[in-house]
């Protein structure tokens, strides 16, 4: 049975403007208790940045090392290479994996 049903409302059509309203607040529901979406997305960018930076640092040791040529590559790379990592711990210290207690835990713990 439909909440609006069970209610005792009348149910919206579907090309009504709250019905269309309510679908959208229903995915924004969705998208903000599941974390894990950017979550990956974060993930993916920082491991594309990562893997960026060794690549640089590869290609600086094979082809510009014996001469010692384009010095710029190495702190570039390192720079690139160690961003992730940073960026890691930032994550995992702001908890975004949703370890934090709800909102009224702390006043049954409280009390």
């Amino acid at each position: 049975m439909e909440p609006a049903a069970a209610a005792g409302r009348p149910e919206k059509p579907p090309d009504h403007p709250e019905a269309a309203r309510g679908a959208a607040d229903a995915a924004a529901l969705r998208r903000a208790a599941s974390p894990w979406s950017w979550l990956s997305a974060a993930a993916a960018g920082l491991v594309a940045v990562g893997l960026g930076g060794a690549a640089l640092l590869v290609w600086w040791a094979l082809a510009f090392h014996p001469a010692h040529a384009r010095l710029w590559m190495v702190p570039a790379g390192l720079v690139l290479l160690g961003t992730p990592i940073l960026a890691w711990l930032s994550l995992l210290a702001s908890g975004p994996c949703g370890r934090h207690a709800p909102p009224g835990a702390a006043a049954y713990m409280s009390a």
